[in-house]
């Protein structure tokens, strides 16, 4: 057990060694490297904006990216390349398209190419989100007992299963002696939850940590674009995977599926 944590935990140091050091040739180390990720994520946030129908914030954006073109990169860009690039923005600040904007997006990454960890971001995202869900399931598997977990699970959906069916049939006798039963069914619950916490204890703290740093690193990135927009009721119009969106759905996916082969929970 301590084994495989230390290494696993070797492995998230290694992960944000390597993000840190990303990081600082992206903002510091290397200038053009920083402004080549600054102008590609107001170019994708122009994109963003243009799917949920805000065209007067995709103007502006491609504005925005426009003017850092004409100062930060203009005059490192070659003569045929650079008219085109500048005769493309001033059409889409005009008429803004989702394809032209994608086209002219990939004809500035001919000239300058992005940071590795931004370029492959959805990979490095991922690697990150493997090494810490193995590591919780890992947790979670030696310091939660397991067979008694099971046990307790088994006998409160046995308990709550043959309470919904005295209900639906309206046995009063037998719905009140089902209940008779319920401090003891609240503390096999109670048992539960307070196993499930145990490991929390161990790995919160890496977990939001790690999730902060890159928060921090991926913040306003596009990690993956959706060939679709849906419609969420608290969110919004969902039109790409920012880091957040990336993170949770493969975080969760991920520790899921390795609870299921290494736990058989």
């Amino acid at each position: 057990m301590r084994r495989e944590i230390v290494v696993l935990l070797i492995v998230s140091i290694l992960s944000l060694s390597v993000l840190s050091a990303g990081g600082v040739e992206a903002q510091g180390e290397n200038t053009q490297a920083a402004d080549v990720t600054r102008l590609v994520r107001t170019l994708d946030t122009s994109i963003s904006s243009l799917r949920r129908g805000d065209m007067g914030g995709a103007r502006s954006l491609l504005e925005e990216a426009s003017s850092m073109y004409e100062v930060d990169f203009s005059p490192k860009v070659e003569n045929q390349i650079d008219n085109r690039i500048r005769t493309a923005f001033i059409s889409l600040k005009e008429n803004p398209v989702e394809e032209d904007i994608f086209a002219l997006r990939a004809t500035i990454l001919q000239a300058f190419s992005l940071p590795p960890l931004y370029a492959y971001s959805m990979f490095v995202i991922l690697g990150v989100v493997v090494a810490m869900s193995l590591f919780i399931t890992l947790v979670s598997r030696h310091l939660i007992d397991w067979e008694r977990y099971r046990k307790n699970k088994a006998e409160i959906s046995k308990f709550q299963k043959e309470l919904r069916e005295a209900m639906k049939k309206k046995d009063a006798k037998e719905v009140h002696k089902l209940q008779q039963r319920q401090s003891e069914i609240m503390k096999l619950q109670s048992e539960n939850l307070s196993q499930n916490l145990k490991p929390t204890i161990v790995y919160s703290i890496p977990l939001i940590v790690i999730y902060f740093l890159l928060a921090n690193f991926y913040s306003g990135w596009v990690v993956a674009w959706l060939p679709f927009s849906i419609d969420l009721p608290i969110f919004g119009r969902l039109v790409a995977f920012g880091f957040g969106w990336w993170y949770f759905i493969t975080f969760f996916g991920l520790s899921q599926i390795f609870r299921k082969i290494m736990i058989r929970d």
